[in-house]
């Protein structure tokens, strides 16, 4: 048995441990990762309406802002809903009372 350990697989192997290696060797992208497409919501100022000296340096008291929204594509956009495993199984109806019968048993004593 000693012999089979750990000895090195074929280059054109095409078992499971090699496939796995070469499957999780291939870069793929997460699905959260924005593409070109997508963008986040940010925040510059345009214009400085108003200056005062803070602490001996002059900064900008009141500005104008320009504010871009964010945009995310129809890929990376959430489902309105969760996904389908989620949902009821099967839905039978009302739940039906368990009475139980006492007349199928005979009584001993």
């Amino acid at each position: 048995m000693d012999k089979y350990l750990r000895q090195p697989h074929a280059p054109d192997c095409s078992c499971s441990v090699c496939w796995s290696k070469a499957e999780m060797a291939k870069p793929a992208p997460c699905p959260s990762t924005p593409c070109d497409q997508c963008r986040r919501a940010s925040a510059r100022p345009v214009r400085t309406l108003k200056m005062g000296l803070v602490a001996g340096v002059w900064m900008p008291l009141l500005s104008q802002w320009q504010i871009t929204p964010a945009f995310t594509c129809a890929k990376h956009m959430q489902p309105d809903r969760p996904p389908k495993y989620w949902s009821v199984v099967q839905d039978t109806g009302k739940p039906t009372p368990y009475v139980p019968r006492w007349d199928l048993f005979e009584l001993a004593g």
